[in-house]
């Protein structure tokens, strides 16, 4: 997509945020925005639903409430499958522990599929976006401490990623 042309949508959509009264909300689904500077952009609510952006600079950018859905970050990516061997084996998955509560959720429920719309395999970042879990109970509680209800989570190891001391 162009600069320009994103520029104008980026700032149709701040207005349209501020209910000024005029402009709309940010339309970029199927986009292209492989390499397009989006630090700092306001997009909450905006639609970038099977967007390209691999590659773009998202550094402080609000996405609180964006569809993301089907969107590329990058598809070479994959989860680095780091330290796996820490999970119990469950033939071909992998056994891990979370807290059953979590900020973005109210509660886990047993017995179902849960997802990460969004997931980074940034390998420096503590805070990145998916699911957390833990290889072993001891470890989840000493991270969320021993009063957090825990729950058992099975994934595959494929699945698994791990960045500085998070699964």
């Amino acid at each position: 997509m162009e600069k320009e042309v994103l520029e104008k949508i980026l700032k149709d959509h701040l207005e349209w945020l501020n209910n000024s009264g005029c402009c709309k909300r940010a339309d970029l689904k199927r986009a292209d925005l492989s390499g397009a500077d989006l630090s700092g952009a306001d997009l909450k609510r905006a639609d970038l639903s099977g967007a390209y952006l691999s590659g773009a600079y998202l550094s402080g950018a609000y996405l609180s409430g964006a569809d993301l859905s089907n969107t590329i970050l990058d598809p070479n990516n994959k989860p680095n499958m780091k330290d796996v061997e820490l999970f119990e084996k469950d033939g071909e998955f992998v056994i891990g522990y979370r807290t059953r509560k979590a900020g973005h959720i109210d509660m886990y429920r047993d017995g179902r599929f849960y997802s990460a719309d969004i997931f980074s395999t940034c390998e420096i970042t503590v805070c990145h976006p998916g699911l957390y879990i833990w290889p072993t109970l001891d470890r989840s509680n000493g991270f969320s401490g021993y009063n957090c209800e825990k729950i058992k989570v099975r994934t595959k190891p494929s699945e698994i990623h791990k960045a500085d001391i998070k699964w």
